[in-house]
This record gives structure tokens, C-alpha cells and sequence, in this order.
């Protein structure tokens, strides 16, 4: 099968994007603790093992998103891991946020996102990844685990915001 043109949808990806993280950013203080004022994302979209690739800025990512984007993709792949929550160790700024499934024959794709919590790029991850490959996040949760990749615990819990965000996401 021939590679996916991923710059095909680089728009798409950029909306859908911006629309998660508005949901995501915009939850109630009592329902999202987060005390940093979030800037915007990068998203990080491959086909691993080739140059088939993108980044999709959303608002104004800080250096360290732009840096920590990469850093996921790259650790997680290195290590053979499908999730980069595999290997996170906080504090060694070893964050959760990249995820890798096999799709189409056997060829592995990999999103990687930076900018939120690192469970909130999770999700983003997740959703990024049903949209741009016409799955739903019920499937890719289920390759990721059916590789031993590693997920925030809120997937367990069906009442988290989170949880609704990724239910909702495509409605």
C-alpha cells in the first residue's frame, strides 16, 4: 500500500486540533486543575521509519512544547514502546504524549503532541490519531494496548472530563 499523504491533511488536523484544545483549556477550574496558562500545541504526525511527516502548530506552542514534541516520538520509538507514558519519568522531563499503532499492513504510525498536560496529550493524541486515519479512539486505545503501550488511568474512569471530550469529539 502506498505511503498516506499526511500534508493532505494538515488542515484538517489543524482544526480538529484547535477545537480539542479550546474544549480541553476552556474546562471549569474545578474540573481541570491546571495552574500554567497554556499557549498552544504542536502535533507531531508520522509514518515511522520514513520522511513521511508533519507538524501542525495550533496558537503559540512555548519552546519547550516545540522541543518535548519530538522528544516523545523519538524516546518511545527508540525504545520500542507504543506509548511514550512507557517511559515517562517526570522528573526527568519524560512526559506521556506520543502514541504509535500499526495501520495499513503493518506500517506504524505515530502522533506526538506537546503543550498541556501530558495526560491532556493524551488524549489529543489519541483523537489526532481516529481523525486522520478514520478510526474511531475506541480502536487506536485498542492497538495501543494490544501492544503494551501504557494509558492514563482516567480512560478507566467514564465519568473524567476527559473521558466525555474524547466520547464527544466526533459528534
Amino acid at each position: 500500500m502506498d505511503n498516506l499523504d499526511l500534508e493532505s491533511k494538515r488542515r484538517d488536523i489543524h482544526a480538529f486540533g484547535l477545537k480539542i484544545f479550546n474544549e480541553i483549556i476552556n474546562t471549569p477550574k474545578e474540573i481541570r486543575d491546571d495552574d500554567k496558562e497554556r499557549t498552544g500545541i504542536m502535533i507531531l504526525v508520522r509514518e515511522v521509519n520514513s520522511r513521511n511527516l508533519i507538524f501542525v502548530k495550533i496558537l503559540e506552542p512555548s519552546e519547550a512544547t516545540n522541543y518535548f514534541v519530538v522528544e516523545k516520538a523519538v524516546r518511545s520509538v527508540t525504545l520500542g514502546q507504543a506509548t511514550s507514558q512507557n517511559s515517562q519519568n517526570e522528573e526527568e522531563f519524560k512526559f506521556a504524549g506520543s502514541i504509535t499503532i500499526d495501520l495499513y499492513n503493518g506500517k506504524k504510525y505515530q502522533v506526538s503532541v506537546s503543550g498541556l498536560q501530558a495526560h491532556e496529550d493524551v488524549v489529543v493524541a489519541i483523537l489526532v490519531m481516529a481523525k486522520t486515519f478514520d478510526c474511531t479512539a475506541y480502536n487506536v486505545v485498542e492497538n495501543i494496548i494490544d501492544f503494551d503501550g501504557e494509558l492514563p488511568s482516567f480512560l478507566n474512569d467514564r465519568n473524567s472530563f476527559l473521558n466525555k471530550i474524547m466520547r464527544e469529539a466526533f459528534i
